[in-house]
């Protein structure tokens, strides 16, 4: 009998050897996909999804058996590239298989799955060009040539899978029949297939990478229900009256609002509900509160339904995740295993799109790296964009852990940061998650966007049948709350345009600022808060005043902002009224307490948002602490016209009805007031959100016309213009991490090695900017500082010529009236 191989490494002689037989990866990768099958499905019950996954693993590497194949594998030269490959010759017999059957659904989505499994997923009916012609060579001789290799071996290869009729199936599929099962796919686009095929795409392709690099998969483990409990307390589930909530302090309205949620699980059908939502202000406690209701619930649902369910946990910024952090470690103890998953920038993609990295289909793979990027632990804590662009996305890298959204528990805090327009697709793509992959989402806001009531209006109602999504509130009474907080209030001063920085400080800064308060100064534009700061830092040091001034923003690199977070925490508890100037990096999660603040307009929510960092711990001396709303003229700059004139015509109405100022007892309603306008807007506000939604039903993953809107289009942060990669060399640390990074790119250092003791490093030393940025010609930093196509570098020796320490990459050449000078 002939060895097969699905695998090969050189050993200390760089000799290329077979390192895995493909009979044991093919078995591997199958037990490995129906171990992480869900079982608690909500699939159309005539769709035998895990039969199907079961083939589709025997098959996705039935071409390997081809002597072109093994071949290559074991290092003979000379292949021809189209003869090696071996994912069309498994997705091709499969469908044979079950066009036999007759049935031409699962033979077409068998042979897409198949076809794709090293690649992202396309536009379905892009399959017919497989049928065909493919540059020199057509796809039948290829075809056929391959499975010439493997006649004699048919039996033994029939045996190793277990497929007696293997024979018939090794045919070359009829491009009529191929066409018609294809035709009959598309004539019946459903939202449902796209939550089959992503599912089952995600299952194969993680268990094949796992495999392949010979990760060991986690067992997810029973967690303590009270975890929570352990750390901050019993839960109080006493009963107050409205005028009652406005007497309890700040630390007695957190555990009444933790009550309320955890009462919930008391309900007999609590396990019948999957979507939920909790309404609160900012400073309540909303973290630890869902994460205490979600282990109760986990806890309910190995009892119930026999599984340990993952929690999921998704914020929207990577400042605020290392904050999440340290709280999750503080609740969990070693309880379990906790896993932080985001990434710094997308640089690595964008240098394997131009080259610079080229991925080999045969690759090895780095362990770790699995183990993040398959999410194999009980909890995973991540960012939007890591969620978002695998539950609406096609990329390979992205799906392999789609199937952890299976029977989980998903967290998504700060909803109200998700783009306006495409809060009907988010909030239909969770409400069909629910449904198929019997998942539990809970959304947390501080702001109450109509997340599913516009999923309903715009998307859901117009798919057949009668259903809606129908959340949970778990904060019943939480206007009730809101109306007990006197913490702030928003003292709007927009009648007049604030011409520049000079004259923030004369009109605004000065006259309402005192140094025995602590302020928060937050910009739409980068370069307008370095300006600022520039002009507050001239301003206090001309007074000799003593307080110390901070400047954060995305145009630092990661570790600096960490540092001022906690160097500017640190002088609040210290009593030293520190000022910072940001951008809205500091809007949601960060946990700062300042005494007074000023804004530039912008989206409501967001306004709230940086409301929620003044007089953040409710200190009775300090109730109605204002945050002022100024108008720099960039709001449009950054966000869209409807946004902005929206958000005006909110305050003027809050002035109309409340006073000069709104105090925080009627945020709510100032908050309601915002999103009715915004949703009753013209339904063209939120057509993309529908084209997308199409998208996803028809199956058109991806394609060259962008136009059609392909689910690959979708960006839960879309940047205005260009932008441009820069890796700043700050240090010694950063020029041993960058000469790691030439190491690798030029062959001399494994990815394996870079990935695991550099990578995050790496990603922590780059900033994004405008893309024309770099090439003004006063800055000069075009063709002589390109680190490699696609990432351009500042050198150790040139900090003091391009970054500054403090404000980080100069904006001085910047124009604040350029399209592209958007918040990064």
């Amino acid at each position: 009998m002939k060895t097969f191989y699905s695998h090969s490494e050189k050993d200390e002689n760089e000799q290329t050897f077979g390192s895995k037989k493909l009979i044991v990866h093919t078995e591997g990768v199958r037990t490995k996909a129906i171990k992480s099958y869900c079982q608690n499905l909500g699939f159309s019950e005539h769709l035998e999804t895990k039969k199907l996954l079961n083939n589709i693993c025997i098959y996705h590497d039935l071409g390997k058996y081809s002597a072109f194949f093994q071949d290559y594998l074991l290092g003979k030269e000379g292949i021809d590239p189209k003869l090696k490959q071996h994912a069309k010759f498994g997705g091709f017999a499969l469908f044979q298989k079950y066009f036999k059957l007759k049935d031409e659904f699962s033979a077409i989505i068998a042979a897409y799955l198949i076809i794709h499994h090293h690649k992202s997923l396309t536009d379905i009916t892009e399959l017919k060009r497989f049928i065909g012609t493919d540059g020199l060579i057509h796809e039948k001789d290829c075809f056929l040539q391959q499975a010439a290799t493997i006649t004699d071996h048919l039996p033994q290869i029939a045996d190793e899978i277990d497929e007696s009729q293997l024979a018939d199936y090794i045919q070359y599929p009829d491009k009529r029949n191929f066409n018609l099962a294809l035709i009959g796919l598309s004539k019946k686009p459903t939202i449902e297939n796209y939550f089959l095929i992503n599912y089952l795409f995600s299952l194969l392709i993680e268990a094949d990478k796992l495999d392949a690099s010979k990760t060991i998969m986690y067992d997810k483990v029973p967690l303590p229900a009270l975890l929570v409990e352990n750390r901050i307390g019993e839960v109080n589930f006493q009963s107050y009256s409205s005028n009652e909530l406005k007497s309890l302090t700040q630390n007695q309205l957190r555990a009444y609002v933790r009550g309320v949620v955890i009462k919930h699980l008391e309900n007999d059908d609590i396990l019948n509900q999957r979507l939920f939502t909790l309404t609160a202000p900012t400073g309540i406690g909303k973290t630890l509160t869902a994460l205490d209701f979600a282990l109760r619930l986990k806890d309910k649902i190995r009892l119930k339904e026999g599984y340990e369910a993952q929690i999921i946990y998704a914020l929207p910024f990577i400042n605020i995740i290392e904050q999440a952090i340290k709280e999750y470690d503080k609740v969990f103890k070693g309880n379990g295993r906790v896993l932080a998953h985001y990434q710094f920038a997308d640089v690595f993609e964008q240098l394997t799109k131009s080259n610079v990295l080229t991925p080999d289909e045969n690759e090895q793979y780095n362990q770790q790296t699995m183990l993040l990027d398959t999410w194999q632990s009980d909890v995973v804590i991540t960012t939007f964009v890591q969620f978002l662009q695998t539950l609406i996305g096609n990329r390979n890298k992205l799906l392999k852990k789609f199937n952890h959204l299976a029977g989980a528990i998903v967290i998504l805090d700060e909803v109200q940061t998700i783009r306006l327009d495409h809060l009907p697709l988010v909030g239909a793509a969770i409400h069909y998650l629910s449904k198929f992959l019997n998942t539990r989402v809970i959304l947390m806001t501080a702001t109450k966007p109509k997340t599913f009531d516009l999923a309903n209006r715009e998307i859901i109602a117009e798919q057949k049948g009668d259903e809606k999504a129908q959340p949970l509130e778990l904060l019943a009474d939480f206007e009730s709350v809101f109306a007990a907080f006197k913490r702030t209030k928003i003292v709007p001063l927009i009648s007049e345009i604030v011409a520049d920085e000079q004259q923030f400080i004369q009109n605004h800064f000065k006259v309402r600022w005192k140094p025995r308060q602590s302020c928060l100064i937050v910009c739409n534009l980068v370069k307008r808060s370095v300006d600022v700061f520039e002009a507050v830092k001239k301003y206090i040091e001309e007074t000799a005043y003593k307080n110390p001034v901070y400047y954060l923003s995305t145009n630092i690199i990661s570790a600096t902002r960490l540092q001022v977070i906690q160097d500017v925490k640190s002088d609040l508890l210290a009593g030293l009224k520190p000022i910072l100037i940001s951008t809205q990096a500091i809007e949601a999660g960060v946990d700062l307490d300042f005494d007074m603040g000023f804004r530039d307009i912008g989206p409501i929510d967001s306004i709230i948002q940086v409301a929620g960092r003044i007089n953040r711990e409710n200190s009775p001396e300090r109730w109605n602490s204002p945050l002022y709303i100024i108008d720099f003229d960039d709001c449009t700059k950054i966000y869209e016209r409807l946004t902005t004139i929206q958000a005006r015509k909110a305050l003027e109405f809050g002035i109309k009805k409340f006073g000069d100022d709104i105090r925080e007892e009627h945020f709510l309603e100032l908050i309601e007031t915002y999103y009715e306008s915004l949703s009753a807007e013209d339904a063209k506000s939120f057509s993309e959100a529908r084209k997308f939604f199409d998208s996803m039903k028809r199956l058109n993953y991806d394609n060259e016309d962008k136009s059609t809107f392909p689910v690959s289009k979708f960006q839960v942060i879309e940047q205005r213009g260009g932008i441009a990669s820069v890796y700043i060399e700050i240090d010694e640390n950063a020029k041993k991490t960058k000469d790691a990074f030439l190491a690798m790119i030029h062959k001399k250092l494994s990815k394996e090695i870079f990935d695991k003791d550099f990578k995050l490093s790496f990603n922590q030393h780059i900033i994004s900017v405008p893309e024309y940025l770099p090439k003004v010609k006063e800055l000069k930093l075009d063709k002589v500082n390109l680190l490699c196509d696609g990432l351009y570098i500042v050198r150790k020796n040139e900090i003091s010529d391009y970054y500054d320490l403090i404000t980080g990459f100069d904006r001085r050449k910047e124009e604040l009236n350029n399209a592209n000078a958007v918040m990064l």
